[in-house]
């Protein structure tokens, strides 16, 4: 192993301008490329996932219940909030926490415009954290023990549509007979780029929605319930479904925002056919290299051959010098690429159409191990391509090979 090594370090410093110089220049780059665009692929496909994902949940529990009914308006009939269910889905290992909530429909008036809204009723212990990262001017609602909070968020784009700034008081008409309204404080102004929740859904206090409604203390439009891994979704709801009332609904993320998870799981399938697309043109170009290399060195070859060096010596030697280029090709191209993606998640050089792609620049996520187990894989399967061309030297006769010219 060690003549190996020594005698490919030496054939691993060809001369300027040869051929076989050419040649590893352009392997170390097509490697290079190969895994540029595969860590940076990744970056974007999770960044985009996370992101979507954590607008959607930020909204509403991985599996909602509420009353079953054939109505499809906003406004849920009200359930009672049962201790022993919501003790019980506690208990479950995946389940972080249920929390209840209620819908209301409304109308905003100002001097000179008028909008439709829906109302959602939170308390004390919605996941604050989670919604907190979409806003961006004031602060989440605060909540009273004994009384209701006259507080709302509202959306930055129903804000700029309405002419409506931060701390600003806003009329509400609940529709409802007789119909009833509130004067409210905006204390809060979120973004998410998606238009299921920017165009007309405003975040206010459970209690006020209560009292519009005259519904008691025990009274909820219904449950969200929020999971800790997403992946057990379908376990965890059938856990669910066992301990809810004959009488109650359930809905998923996924279900109710079907056509977004649908989108995400395409990028998906997109993302595998170019990642295998670009391992086989590696792997082409690995094998390539290595041909004209052998061919270069036919002459070394058959001396080495002759002085008693057996093939698989041969072969290791010309093996380890494509491992040598593939780690010099992977080294650039990382480098290159979580440059490239510090750029993108600090700076947001490069843009989005926010309407299309619910966010207003292309997102990064960082995945270390995705990145070493791409980095892994690629040595790997490239590596093990190295040994197709390699079988030419066992072909090769040492007398027609330092003849060879």
């Amino acid at each position: 192993m060690f003549f190996s090594s020594f005698i490919s370090s030496r054939i691993q410093q060809p001369t300027n301008g040869s051929f076989s110089a050419i040649v590893s220049k352009i392997t170390i780059a097509g490697v290079a490329s190969g895994i540029f665009v595969m860590i940076i692929t990744f970056s974007i496909l999770f960044g985009f996932k996370q992101n979507i994902e954590q607008k959607i949940f930020s909204f509403g529990g991985h599996i909602t219940l509420n009353k079953y009914d054939l109505n499809q308006s906003y406004e849920e009939k009200p359930i009672t909030i049962n201790p022993i269910f919501v003790k019980k889905c506690t208990e479950h290992p995946n389940i972080e926490q249920i929390t209840p909530y209620s819908f209301k429909p409304g109308l905003i008036k100002t001097k000179t415009e008028v909008q439709g809204i829906v109302i959602k009723g939170i308390d004390a212990k919605y996941n604050q954290s989670t919604f907190s990262k979409n806003i961006k001017l004031g602060r989440f609602l605060k909540f009273n023990d004994t009384s209701d909070v006259k507080e709302v968020i509202l959306s930055k784009k129903m804000a700029s549509k309405l002419g409506l700034k931060l701390n600003q008081d806003i009329v509400v008409f609940f529709a409802q007979h007789p119909p009833r309204v509130r004067k409210l404080k905006i204390v809060g102004i979120f973004e998410t780029d998606m238009e299921e929740f920017d165009e007309n859904i405003l975040m206010a206090d459970l209690k006020l929605l209560r009292k519009i409604n005259n519904w008691s203390d025990s009274l909820a439009g219904g449950y969200e319930i929020s999971l800790k891994d997403v992946n057990q979704l379908k376990s965890t709801s059938d856990f669910v479904l066992n301990l809810m009332d004959y009488d109650l609904g359930m809905e998923t993320i996924v279900s109710k925002y079907a056509h977004i998870f649908d989108w995400l799981n395409l990028l998906d399938q997109n993302v595998q056919i170019f990642l295998t697309l670009i391992i086989i043109v590696a792997c082409f170009n690995m094998i390539s290299s290595l041909i004209i290399i052998i061919m270069e060195r036919t002459q070394t070859i058959g001396i080495l051959k002759a002085l008693g060096a057996n093939n698989q010596s041969i072969i290791q030697i010309f093996v380890l010098n494509g491992i040598s280029l593939i780690i010099k090709g992977l080294a650039i191209g990382n480098i290159l690429a979580i440059g490239f993606c510090a750029l993108q998640y600090y700076f947001k050089i490069i843009p989005l159409d926010a309407e299309n792609y619910y966010m207003s620049s292309v997102p990064i996520a960082w995945n270390w191990w995705y990145v070493l187990f791409l980095n892994s894989a690629l040595l790997l399967i490239t590596s093990l391509v190295l040994f197709i061309p390699a079988i030419i030297i066992t072909k090769i006769s040492p007398i027609k090979a330092i003849r060879f010219d």
